[in-house]
Parts: C-alpha cells; sequence; structure tokens
C-alpha cells in the first residue's frame, strides 16, 4: 500500500442540485476527499495532485484523468496525519460547515468555482506525483472508486484492503 493513502470523500454534499444559481461556497467546501501520510515519516504535498475521471455527454469517460488540485506547498504531512481537500475556495474557508472542517489535521482547496466529482457515473479519484521536469508521472501514488449515486451528504469511507469508496 502507498505512503500516502485516499482515505474518505464526501462527493455529493447537501443541496447540491438544489440551487437554482449554481453552487454556493459552503457547498464547495462541502465536497472534499481525506488523504493520510501511512508511512513513518513526513511527506511534503508540493508535488502532488488530486484527479477524477470526466465524462462525455453520453456517459463515456475520458482515457486520461484530470488533474483538480495541484499540491500545497504549505503541507507537509507528519505521520498519521490526514489532509482534507475541499472543491471550494480558500477564502471561502470560513464558510465551512463545521461537519466539514471537523477530522482533518490540515485543510487544502481546490479553488474550483464548480463542483468536481462525479456522482452520476461514479467517480475514480486518483493522487499524482509531478517528476523534476513539473509533469504528472504513473504509476499513481493511490486512488479509490466510488459507485454511481452516492447518497446525499454521505461521508465515504475505503473499504479496507480495496480501492472502494463505500
Amino acid at each position: 500500500m502507498s505512503s500516502l493513502i485516499i482515505v474518505s470523500a464526501k462527493p455529493n454534499p447537501l443541496g447540491k442540485d438544489r440551487t437554482t444559481t449554481g453552487p454556493i461556497a459552503r457547498q464547495l467546501l462541502g465536497e472534499w476527499v481525506d488523504i493520510r501520510n501511512g508511512s513513518p515519516a513526513a511527506i511534503s504535498l508540493a508535488d502532488k495532485g488530486l484527479a477524477h475521471v470526466t465524462y462525455d455527454q453520453h456517459g463515456r469517460p475520458a482515457t486520461q484523468p484530470v488533474i483538480y488540485w495541484s499540491g500545497d506547498p504549505l503541507v507537509s504531512l507528519q505521520p498519521g496525519q490526514t489532509v482534507r481537500i475541499h472543491t471550494g475556495k480558500r477564502a471561502d474557508a470560513w464558510q465551512t460547515d463545521p461537519v466539514d472542517a471537523a477530522g482533518a489535521s490540515f485543510h487544502s482547496y481546490a479553488e474550483e468555482p464548480n463542483f468536481v466529482l462525479n456522482n452520476v457515473y461514479g467517480d475514480t479519484i486518483s493522487l499524482w506525483k509531478k517528476d523534476a521536469a513539473g509533469k504528472w508521472t504513473a504509476p499513481l501514488i493511490d486512488s479509490a472508486s466510488y459507485a454511481a449515486n452516492p447518497p446525499e451528504g454521505r461521508v465515504l469511507q475505503r473499504r479496507p484492503g480495496s480501492n472502494n469508496l463505500v
């Protein structure tokens, strides 16, 4: 198992699909992914990235995932610590619901104005590393998937020994 592990995600925050004016900051901050340092040493997040799968209008997945969070030079995870990566913006962090703020050692932000994680088809979230030339490298550090239509407001947990979030 990797030293950085995707341990949980909240892909479908409460009320996500019920606004007529588009996403509000509190909801964007309620869509998140938790990554834990499972190694015995500190790990910098400066050269890490979080990606997900995109789909076309016919439900066909793209061949390459899209990086939507590109590291955080301010965060170095100590052993056992968790970073929560929120889809929303750092400037709006004061609007984070207390339930979405609790349970993480650090918070980082994708700075996205729209929801990222796919609920219609499910999604695969993957953690990447940049090489010395600044390119995202394979193999992936870690990945985890969830099925279509996750329950609204539910935190999905990684099933032990698998890459499934349920």
